[in-house]
C-alpha cells in the first residue's frame, strides 16, 4: 500500500499546498513572517496525512477491503513474516543434504505464499490454513529437527525422533503446496476463462475461412 509512488504523489501535493498557502497567508493575513511559516508548515502537513487517508481509502476500496481488515491481515502478516525469518534462520544450520533441500522447499512456499497475500491482501482468506496451522507447524518442527540434529552423541532414540520429523515434514510439505494452490484457484480459474474465450476466437476464425 505505501509503495515510493504513493509517498512521492503525497509529498509533492503537500509541498505545493504548503507553499500556496503560505504565499496566501503572508499576502492577506497580517501574521508575520514566523507565524506565516508556521502555520503553513502546518497547512503541508495536514494536507500530506489527508491525502494519505485518501489513498489509502482508494487502494482499500479497489482491494475490497474494508479498514479493520486490513489491520487484522497486516497483523497476522507482520507475524508470519517474523516466523518466515525464523525459518531461514534454519537453513544454515542443517547438515544433511536430505533436510537442507526439505527446509528449502519449506521455506520457497512459505515465502511464495507470502508474498501473494502481501500483494493482494484479500487471498489471506484463502490461506488461513497457512496463517493458522502449518506456518507454525513448520517453523517448530524445523526448529526443533535443527536443535536435535546439531547433538553431539545422538541416541538411538534421537534417531529415531528425527527420522519421524523429517517424515512430518514431508507431509507438511504437502499441505504447503495444497495451500499455494488454494490460493492460486481464482488465477487459476481466470487462465481457463481466458483459455476458453482464445479457443472459441481460434474456431471462430477457422470457421470463417
Amino acid at each position: 500500500m505505501n509503495t515510493f509512488m504513493h509517498f512521492m504523489i503525497r509529498s509533492v501535493l503537500a509541498v505545493s499546498i504548503g507553499t500556496a498557502s503560505f504565499i496566501v497567508y503572508l499576502l492577506s493575513l497580517d501574521f508575520g513572517f514566523p507565524l506565516t511559516l508556521l502555520f503553513s508548515t502546518a497547512t503541508g502537513i495536514v494536507s500530506f496525512l489527508s491525502i494519505k487517508g485518501i489513498q489509502r481509502n482508494l487502494w482499500l476500496n479497489k482491494k475490497g477491503l474494508t479498514r479493520k481488515e486490513y489491520r487484522y491481515i497486516s497483523k497476522n502478516l507482520k507475524e508470519a513474516k517474523e516466523k518466515i525469518k525464523r525459518l531461514q534462520k534454519q537453513q544454515l544450520k542443517v547438515r544433511s543434504l536430505g533436510a537442507f533441500k526439505q527446509i528449502l522447499e519449506i521455506n520457497r512456499l512459505s515465502r511464495r505464499i507470502f508474498q501473494l497475500v502481501n500483494k493482494e491482501p484479500k487471498r489471506y482468506y484463502s490461506a488461513e490454513s497457512f496463517f493458522y496451522y502449518h506456518l507454525d507447524s513448520v517453523v517448530e518442527l524445523t526448529e526443533k529437527y535443527t536443535f536435535l540434529a546439531s547433538q553431539p552423541g545422538k541416541s538411538q532414540e534421537t534417531f529415531l525422533s528425527l527420522q519421524q520429523t523429517r517424515s512430518t515434514l514431508d507431509e507438511l510439505i504437502d499441505s504447503l503446496e495444497k495451500d499455494l494452490q488454494v490460493v492460486l484457484t481464482d488465477d487459476m480459474e481466470n487462465l481457463k476463462i481466458e483459455l476458453n474465450f482464445a479457443n472459441q476466437h481460434l474456431s471462430h476464425k477457422k470457421d470463417l475461412k
